[in-house]
């Protein structure tokens, strides 16, 4: 039983990264390189988040201490 609560937090810890990388990295991608001059609409590919090697990085050390702090708690 512990696996399972622990798989099931893991994986609502990692959707909350996914959550919050999606809302803040193009904040940051923004503010290091701000679009030039004249241009009204800026437009991202959500698959280029999911490429990026950060957010493996992330997602995995989400589902990880997710599923770490539920199974320890059980």
């Amino acid at each position: 039983m512990g696996y399972i609560k622990g798989t099931v937090v893991g994986l609502f810890t990692w959707f909350i990264a996914t959550i919050g990388y999606v809302i803040i990295f193009p904040v940051v991608f923004l503010r290091m390189y701000p679009p030039p001059h004249g241009v009204a609409n800026v437009g991202f590919d959500v698959r280029v988040f999911f490429s990026n090697p950060l957010y493996w990085l992330i997602a995995i050390a989400a589902f990880a201490l997710g599923f770490y702090w539920q199974f320890h708690r059980s």
